[in-house]
Formats: C-alpha cells, structure tokens, sequence
C-alpha cells in the first residue's frame, strides 16, 4: 500500500510553516513574538498527535514508517518545540523585527522528519536541502553580528560542496543499480561503481551529522547562531543526518547479503554473508576520531555554544559505532536499537540544555561563558534544575537515560568483540562528563557579581512560558525513558 498518512505529520508541520510565514507581515512587530511560536507550537503539537495514525508502510517507496522512525520523528518534534521556545525567549527580548524564523524553524523541521522516513536517495536529498537551507538563514539571523555571518558563510558553502559529493555519489549508485532506491540490487559487473558512490554518500551524511574528520564547520557555526538555533540544530539536524545514515547502511547490507526489498523495518536484525572489513574499519575510524577529538576539544572551552559543539562531535561518535552492534565483523549481524536510543537521549538532552542556557543568559545570549553564567541557576532554579537533569543525561548518569543510552551501547561494544573500544569510549565519556558537570556546577556557584545577576534576573520574563515548559518536559522525559525504556516506543 502506498499511505499518504504516514506523512501527515510532515504535512501538518509544513501548513504550520506556510500559515507563520503568510501571517507574519499583518501582525504588529511588538506582537510577532507573542503570537507566531504559539501558532507554530500548535502546529508542531498536531504533528506530534499525528504520528499514532501512521502504519508501518511506505509511501510509494520513497517514505517509509514503523516504530522506530516514529519515535524518531516525536523526538525530533519535541526539540522543535524547544526551538521555537528558545527563539521567542531570545528574538522576543532581542525586539527582532522579523517573525520569519518560525517559519523557517518548521520548514527545517520538514526536512529533518524527511530524512528519517527517507527510503530513496532522491526523497533523502530532497529532506537533506528542505532542512539545510532554513537553517543558513537561522544561523544568520543576527546580520550584524560578525561571528553569525562567518559561521553562515562557512556552512553554506561546505554545506553544498557536500550535498554535490552526496549526489554525485547518489548518480554512480544509480548507474550500478538502475534505481534511486535504497534496497536495490546491484547489477552484475558494476559492484566498484556502487561502491564508489555509496562511500561518497556516506560522507555526505557525516558531514551533515558532524562527525570528525568532517567537523571542521561545527564549532563556528553552533557559535555563529543564536543559543536556540544551537539547541535546534544539534538536536534535529542530528537526528535526521544518523537516521538517515542508518538507513543508508541498513541498504547496504541487506543488498550485499542478498536479501533486498522495497522497505526494511529500522528495528530489524539483519545477518551479513561475507561482511565487509573496509567497512567496518571506515566507520570505526570515524567514530574514534569523533570520540578523542569530542572528549578532548571541549575540556579547554569557556563557551558553553563550543563545548556542545564539540559534544556534538564526540557524541556523534557514539551514535556511528551503533552501526557495527551487536556483533558486525564476528558473525555479520546488525542490530541498530542501542544506535536509536542513544540519538534520542542525546538529542533531547542537547536541546533541552541549551534552550535552558538561552533563558538562564538572560536578554543577551551572546554571554554564556562560564564565567558569566556563574551563579545564574540560584535566581532562576526551575529552568536551572531542568538543564542539570538534560547535562547529566548527556554525561551519562544514572537514573536519566544518557546513562542506560552508554551502557546499552559500551555493552553490545564489548559483547561484539571491540573491547577496547568499549574501553575507550567508556574512559573518553568520563573525560566528556567533566565539561558537562563543570557547566552544572557553574550554575549553582555562588555568584561573582550579585548586583549584575540580580539586573539580569530580576527583569520581568514575558516569553518565558513556552520555554520552561519544554526544558521541563525535556528533563521529565529523559527521566522516563531512563527509568522505563520501553514506553520509548509507546507512540
């Protein structure tokens, strides 16, 4: 069957991005922060309801649906919302003109939920574009800001050279094969061509996930943009890169073990004949770069923007060793529920904190280092508190789900085989958990200047609402799934 239905979602999503963007020129400019998020809100709350209408099905064999892309899909809604809190928050007190970047939120949001129930390269390229072009914009959003326009200009321009190494890729897959499709049967002769082009694909979707060595523009570019394009675009971009990604590799393997169809349940277990070492060794080289480099570049940060953003590396890391589990080079099997578990963990959590950052910043979230963040958490303990729960998530703690997120994959690690890698990730995250803690910690410190977190805390919080909502469901969800993973998949 070919059900429209499994895109409602999206559809919903989009008219929400059509209807902020159409009303956005007849609402006063002191009234497009008061009325636009809750509008979009609305929006991406009807999509999230949307998702238990959906059947596990595809449509016409380029979208497809089941369990785990619709968790996927809540997940990456969630943290939507969670931007459009923290952009009202942020462009609300900021006085920005413009209400377009609500919009431009949604649209993004399309692209990314695009890219996880993609099952053909061209409906993957065509969510990867939808989402990236919206966000250029977001990360220069700030036009007189000097750090937002080389953060833009940077991703822009690696961002397509990229996506012309991905399609390229995507056309030599098309000539070994004869179709777009992800689970397509290789024609006899033309195995070197497939292989080509699927490595070039496959490092279009690392750059877009952000994983070292194609990390270069992460760093810039979370520090560029806005505290809540950050929030959004390490969280949503993310998932919708890795899920992808895993889609991807759920097609080489199914058509390399011989067993190809139209669509493969992303839950499933797949058993490889003759799996591929070079495979296996380019993807874990890929996530111990991703890892080191992660653990290591965040130690010397004082921007809490730059620490996440070289989390966002080294988690990065972690997700990509989900390929290989349980047991990929000792008996060929793949198992990627560990991989899903850690993405969405990582990804509310990343978002929930630094949408939290953007309030506890005050009017001007230009100024998160450390040091001006000291002491912010004693005036402001509600959203503080939520932050605390996603950063211990994100460090791995007991009882959030970061913590049964690591152990399930350093675990499946050490049961396949890779005991040290296990060993490595396990010692890098301690390492990681430092930066993440030191941020916890900051925030409850005794201020260094009371008189100046008193004028940044005392002042009235008028966009506040929608944004402590979300750091408070944030960190209740992450202590649910933590506590009772399995109501994960209840949506």
């Amino acid at each position: 069957m070919n059900s429209i239905i499994n895109l409602l979602p999206v559809i919903l999503v989009a008219a929400g991005a059509l209807v902020s963007l159409a009303a956005e020129p007849f609402i006063k400019d002191e009234n497009k922060h008061k009325v636009l998020p809750w509008v979009a809100s609305l929006f991406v709350a009807l999509g999230a309801g949307a998702y238990y209408l959906t059947t596990s099905d595809t449509f016409f064999g380029l979208y497809a649906m089941d369990p785990v892309r619709r968790l996927l899909g809540v997940a990456i809604f969630l943290c939507a919302f969670l931007g459009i809190a923290g952009l009202q928050w942020t462009l609300g007190h900021e006085k920005f003109k413009g209400g377009e970047a609500y919009g431009l939120l949604l649209l993004a949001t399309c692209g990314a939920t695009l890219m996880t129930q993609a099952i053909d390269f061209l409906a993957l390229f065509l969510g990867m574009e939808l989402a990236s072009f919206p966000i250029y914009a977001l990360v220069g959003l700030r036009r007189k800001d000097v750090n937002a326009s080389e953060g833009t200009f940077k991703y822009f321009v690696s961002g397509s050279i990229f996506s012309a190494i991905f399609l390229y890729g995507v056309a030599l897959m098309y000539g070994a094969t004869g179709t777009t499709h992800f689970f397509a049967a290789v024609i006899p002769g033309r195995e070197g061509l497939y292989g080509m082009g699927i490595l070039l694909a496959i490092v279009g979707l690392l750059f877009k996930a952000g994983a070292a060595p194609l990390h270069f523009w992460v760093a810039d570019v979370y520090t560029g943009a806005s505290v809540a394009v950050t929030a959004f675009m390490a969280a949503v971009v993310k998932v919708g890169a890795l899920a992808a990604l895993a889609s991807v590799w759920l097609g080489i393997l199914v058509t390399r073990a011989g067993i190809a169809s139209d669509a493969w349940n992303l839950a499933e277990q797949v058993t490889i004949a003759g799996q591929s070492k070079a495979l296996f060794y380019v993807v874990l080289i890929v996530a111990v770069l991703s890892i080191v480099y992660g653990a290591f570049g965040g130690l010397a940060q004082k921007s809490i923007r730059r620490i996440l953003a070289y989390s966002a590396v080294m988690n990065a890391g972690f997700i990509v060793l989900g390929l290989l589990l349980p047991s990929y080079l000792e008996n060929g099997t793949v198992q990627m529920g560990a991989m899903f578990y850690f993405l969405v963990t990582y990804a509310i959590g990343s978002a929930g904190a630094l949408t939290g950052i953007a309030y506890l910043s005050g009017r001007d979230d230009r100024h998160e280092t450390l040091d001006e963040l000291q002491g912010r958490g004693r005036k402001r303990p509600f959203v503080a508190l939520g932050v605390t729960v996603c950063l211990a998530s994100l460090a791995g703690l007991p009882p959030v789900a970061g913590f049964l997120a690591k152990f399930t994959l350093f675990s499946e690690a050490l049961a396949g085989g890779m005991g040290w890698v296990a060993a490595l990730a396990f010692g890098l995250s301690l390492v990681a958990a430092v930066y993440y803690l030191r941020i916890a910690f900051v925030l409850f410190a005794p201020a260094k200047c009371e008189s100046e977190i008193k004028c940044c805390c005392s002042q009235s919080a008028p966009y506040s609402y929608l944004l402590k909502f979300g750091v408070a469901v944030a960190a209740i969800a992450l202590l649910v799934i933590g506590v009772l993973p399995k109501l994960a998949l209840i949506v």
